[in-house]
């Protein structure tokens, strides 16, 4: 192992194992896991090998650091029960020559959950009978190098989900069984262009033969997830007798029986554009997933996407795939806008899929055409990515108070800046949003003033704004410390940072200076005792 690698450290483990971490390099003293709410926790050392015992739950950094307390490796893990909060990813690549990058690339990003689109030889038979087969669209496969994804997958730490079409049959299935499809008004059946055929998901027949296939296929290839995919549509639904179909009925008894049949498989139910709303996520192991398509086409839409996919149901492990169109202009360009795709999803508490397979950006909804990204576009996907990592359960856990008490006249919270501030991530502006709760005041800064219309369907330029003054009402400014995370700076980690005092509307509060360096910014107030 080369000197700062942490080839042991998987990518995510069950709450209460310990983490241990052997063959750490040359000249560690002492091992490190960071919290992102500021807790430190210190392995023991013994030959090379650390074992950092209770863990809390979360997405954590781990740090191997010198007798000079330099950072000599730095890696990212998540602790959590299988499948929730998912760092996402995706495979489309299932050859021999592809699965070492392509594994790779998945735990640099450190994926916890990762999709594998298209595996199957037929939607409707989806298990291969033969060593070498071809895709529903003619790609060829070889079933072992899958195999042996699938199982590379799994040994760092992620779950393999199997990309599963919950409605899509080929047109022999659907014409032995005209009682499973759904039709239109005019009588024709329910279909996909010319590729699948449409099913009613609450037809038991139906069910029973997709469960049965399917379930045999994830079992002999060795997955561990669904992802049940749906196409947002049929809206008006009808059954061969011309009756109308309760789609949203049939999709939750779809799930149920997915998920008793396969009580353990990690399972994600795309709510197309939030498709059906309110739609109540399966039960565990599983995550809410909404596919993204216009009219939300505008990163301050996400929100609300995010707000009607879960309806009044509990949000777990909320995640928006996205397919910025953006690579036919300027590369800077496509890359900063995929960038801040993730950085604001992360912001709003949420999880995104837009990267994977072998250094991919998704761009289309067919996975296999999927954008190449070069050694320095990576770079800078990765500092981003890991950066996201280090911040994310900040913007989970606390409240969100961005829209009572970001700058306005009676402000507790005051961002300072040249250009427009926005609780909602608007193009020209620097969006900001403020979670607090009794021991945390968290303040994100994302410039997005290099984006002219604020579309995730757009090119973004590099953002304009260099620092910001921020100031907090706290309830005694001598008892807090603050910490800023700055990217592209000191490696994007929390370092304490100088508050002054300063008189606001009710009070005296904190301010601290916050530079944007790279366009991404967090400021983390924690109570002094807490640490």
């Amino acid at each position: 192992m080369s000197s700062g690698s942490l080839s042991d450290l998987r990518t995510a483990y069950p709450p209460g194992d310990p983490i241990v971490v052997t063959d750490l390099p040359d000249g560690t003293f002492k091992v490190l896991v960071r919290t992102s709410s500021g807790h430190t926790i210190e392995g023991s050392l013994a030959s090379r090998v650390a074992t950092i015992a209770n863990v809390p739950e979360g997405t954590h950094a781990l740090e191997v650091r010198s007798t000079t307390d330099k950072v000599l490796a730095e890696e990212f893990f998540s602790v959590r029960r299988v499948g929730e909060e998912p760092v996402m990813g995706f495979v489309t690549s299932f050859d021999e020559e592809s699965r070492e990058p392509v594994l790779a690339w998945l735990a640099q990003l450190r994926c916890t959950v990762v999709q594998v689109y298209d595996w199957m030889d037929s939607y409707s038979t989806p298990m291969p009978e033969s060593e070498k087969y071809d895709d529903p669209l003619g790609r060829p496969i070889d079933r072992s190098a899958l195999v042996a994804l699938i199982e590379g997958i799994r040994a760092i730490g992620a779950v393999a989900q199997a990309y599963a079409p919950v409605c899509a049959a080929d047109a022999e299935l659907a014409d032995g069984h005209p009682e499973w499809r759904l039709y239109r008004n005019d009588g024709k059946p329910q279909s996909l262009g010319d590729l699948l055929q449409i099913m009613d998901p609450g037809n038991s027949g139906w069910r029973e033969h997709w469960v049965r296939e399917y379930g045999r296929a994830v079992e002999e290839l060795g997955f561990n997830g669904f992802h049940l995919d749906t196409y947002g549509y049929p809206r008006n639904a009808l059954n061969a007798q011309g009756e109308s179909v309760p789609i949203e009925e049939g999709y939750l008894e779809f799930v149920e029986s997915v998920r008793a049949a396969r009580p353990r498989d990690v399972v994600s139910f795309n709510q197309v554009n939030g498709v059906p709303r309110g739609f109540p996520s399966p039960a565990s192991p599983s995550f809410r997933y909404s596919e993204v398509w216009p009219p939300n086409d505008e990163w301050r839409h996400l929100e609300g996407l995010l707000a009607r996919s879960a309806g009044s149901h509990p949000r777990r492990g909320d995640t928006l795939a996205l397919y910025p169109p953006v690579w036919e202009g300027d590369r800077n360009d496509a890359v900063r806008t995929a960038v801040l795709c993730e950085a604001i999803v992360t912001t709003l508490g949420a999880n995104t899929l837009i990267w994977g397979d072998d250094h991919g950006a998704l761009r289309h909804p067919y996975y296999v055409d999927h954008e190449t990204l070069s050694g320095s576009e990576c770079e800078t996907v990765l500092e981003w990515h890991r950066f996201g990592l280090r911040c994310r359960d900040l913007f989970r856990d606390a409240v969100d108070t961005s829209w009572y008490e970001l700058s306005d006249e009676n402000a507790s919270v005051v961002v300072a800046s040249d250009i427009v501030v926005s609780p909602e991530p608007r193009g020209g502006a620097l969006f900001c949003r403020v979670r607090r709760s009794a021991d945390l005041v968290v303040v994100g800064a994302l410039d997005l003033s290099g984006s002219a219309c604020g579309a995730w369907g757009a090119g973004t330029k590099d953002g304009t704004c260099v620092a910001v003054d921020v100031s907090v009402l706290v309830d005694d400014p001598a008892r807090w410390h603050a910490d800023l995370a700055v990217l592209g700076q000191s490696g994007g980690r929390f370092e304490a940072v100088t508050a002054a005092t300063t008189s606001m509307r009710e009070g005296t509060g904190l301010r601290i200076r916050v530079p944007l360096a790279h366009g991404w910014s967090v400021l983390r107030l924690t109570p002094k005792d807490s640490l």
